[in-house]
């Protein structure tokens, strides 16, 4: 299954000329994208990566996978090899808070392009092959859903960057999977801001939540406001006969 694997991924980053772009599709291990979709139920979703992944291409890291399928790139955040582990250490305990296991959850971003910071997204999407974010955005998004999605049987994804007023891995998911009405916001204020929604994506309909950015944002000891919003999803779970994408 690893060659099989690294070569679907590798022919789908041709197919979306997004092969030779610095980046890291994935921060889990290459061992766990091959494994059986049935083992994969959550996703976290970030934006995109920093400069430090910049070391490799998105296809230089799918090869550098399959040479060393143990290597996650998230268990090495967690021994220090990020700098400071309060982002490895969120990333990896909210799973097990939601009845996941961290060492089972695909790890990636929204785009597929690094960039020294987020707000400097625009200017490195312009100034790549693809000549605009928007363009960067759908094809991310075409990754996702042929390749990412396809290789789990999500039951939850998080997007952990969640701005609707500004790019960021939620607002991306809603407008390009969103199930128009499914939209709930269960706290507005600035800290907690966290809300839930439907995607249709890949013929699956799957939650998501979508949180702050885990360097800034602590979920609680309990990740409530997370299993809220899931729960409310699940809840009101549309049948697949009446979703509707957003147009937003």
């Amino acid at each position: 299954m690893l060659l099989q694997t690294r070569d679907f991924i590798l022919s789908k980053l041709d197919e979306l000329a997004l092969s030779d772009f610095a980046a890291r599709p994935y921060d889990c291990s290459f061992g766990l994208l091959a494994a059986p979709p049935t083992t994969k139920k959550l996703i976290m979703v970030g934006f995109n990566g920093s400069i430090a992944d910049a070391i490799h291409t998105n296809a230089g890291a799918v090869h550098a996978g399959f040479e060393d399928p143990a290597f996650s790139n998230v268990a090495l955040g967690l021994e220090g090899g990020w700098g400071p582990k309060t982002l490895a250490k969120r990333l990896t305990r909210l799973p097990g808070l939601l009845g996941f296991d961290w060492q089972e959850t695909v790890y990636t971003n929204s785009l597929l392009l690094c960039s020294p910071d987020a707000a400097s997204i625009n200017k490195a999407a312009r100034q790549s092959p693809l000549g605009s974010l928007a363009e960067l955005t759908r094809r991310s998004m075409d990754f996702f859903e042929q390749v990412t999605v396809p290789l789990c049987e999500p039951e939850l994804i998080i997007a952990y960057s969640n701005s609707l007023q500004a790019p960021s891995a939620g607002k991306i998911l809603w407008e390009s999977f969103g199930v128009s009405g499914s939209m709930d916001h269960v706290d507005t204020s600035a800290y907690y801001a966290t809300y839930g929604f439907t995607a249709l994506v890949a013929g699956r309909q799957v939650p998501v939540v979508g949180i702050r950015h885990l360097s800034r944002f602590d979920f609680g000891h309990e990740g409530a406001l997370v299993k809220t919003a899931w729960e409310r999803q699940r809840s009101k779970a549309p049948s697949p006969a009446g979703a509707e994408q957003s147009c937003a």
